[in-house]
């Protein structure tokens, strides 16, 4: 089992080797967003710009106008909150920068809220021309680094910094937008991503004993594939949604939105982080804010008997 920072670090020193044109520009925390190695290999297309992300975000800009497919590597919480610089220099320009934001979700643990990426889709989502990616595992990973790097517009790349086993098969191939189906299921579509799709499908056996067979979805990317997520929800009573960021302006918002648009949308529900996150072991915290295993089957569960009470 690893993280997705560090199938993404493999993954990017190999992306080097195929492309000259992309390089890398640091934020001082090489180690922890796993660029070490590239930097190793490609000393000459790595830079160092030290703890300063509004700037590297300007250099990384200028580096695209000029044809190179820069990475800027950062805690998502520390570059997604210099979005005054991503608004100018990025989305303004539809500079293609990756903009490489690590240690996604509560998993950050004891540093807390002051560096725990929470608020960084919504953020992201606003931008226009921006595409947000956010993966499950190793082989999606590097799915999705051979997809932009075969492209150049702004994107915005979420990595966890827990270890998550593998769900997909080798040579898994991403699609943009679609969702990805992991298991098929009746009734409930349960939709997700990343760090959280590995409590979903460990809750399907304690939901098994109690006839709820769940379809879960890995919706890996935004903007999400309109129509798909339309026939989603038309093939099941309804749609819950479950996410390590904030209760606004992330997943929840963006497939609800699509939902409500149906002629005839399915029950809806979420959840997701309600407050600014607190600093406590990784374990803790996601018993604390309900997103652990049990927590998840009880929410399903729940969802599950509330459709029942409806005659839905």
């Amino acid at each position: 089992m690893k993280a997705t920072r560090d199938w993404f670090g493999a993954a990017l020193t190999e992306l080097g080797d195929a492309r000259d044109n992309v390089v890398v520009v640091n934020c001082d925390l090489g180690s922890a967003t796993k660029t070490l190695a590239f930097r190793d290999h490609f000393p000459d297309r790595f830079f160092e710009c030290g703890i300063a992300e509004a700037n590297a975000i300007g250099v990384a800009s200028g580096l695209a106008q000029e044809g190179f497919r820069p990475f800027v590597a950062s805690f998502g919480h520390f570059l997604t909150g210099k979005y005054l610089e991503i608004f100018q220099s990025v989305g303004l320009n539809d500079a293609g920068v990756v903009l490489v934001g690590t240690h996604a979700g509560l998993a950050i643990g004891k540093d807390g809220p002051t560096q725990m990426g929470l608020r960084d889709i919504a953020v992201m989502r606003t931008l226009p021309n921006l595409e947000i990616l956010h993966p499950a595992d190793g082989a999606e990973t590097r799915a999705m680094l051979e997809y932009i790097a075969g492209h150049r517009r702004p994107t915005y790349l979420r990595l966890c910094r827990q270890p998550q086993r593998e769900f997909h098969e080798p040579g898994h191939r991403f699609v943009f937008g679609r969702p990805d189906v992991l298991r098929t299921g009746e009734d409930i579509a349960v939709v997700t991503m990343g760090g959280v799709v590995e409590a979903v499908l460990d809750s399907l056996e304690g939901l098994a004993g109690h006839g709820i067979h769940p379809t879960v979805v890995n919706l890996s990317s935004l903007p999400a594939d309109r129509d798909a997520v339309r026939a989603l929800g038309d093939s099941h009573r309804g749609v819950l949604v479950i996410e390590d960021h904030y209760v606004t302006g992330g997943l929840a918002d963006e497939v609800g939105r699509i939902l409500l648009e149906a002629d005839r949308p399915p029950r809806f529900s979420s959840w997701g982080v309600p407050d600014y996150g607190q600093a406590a072991s990784p374990e803790d915290l996601y018993a604390r804010y309900r997103l652990d295993t049990p927590a998840v089957t009880g929410h399903i569960r729940a969802f599950a008997d509330s459709l029942a009470a409806l005659g839905v």
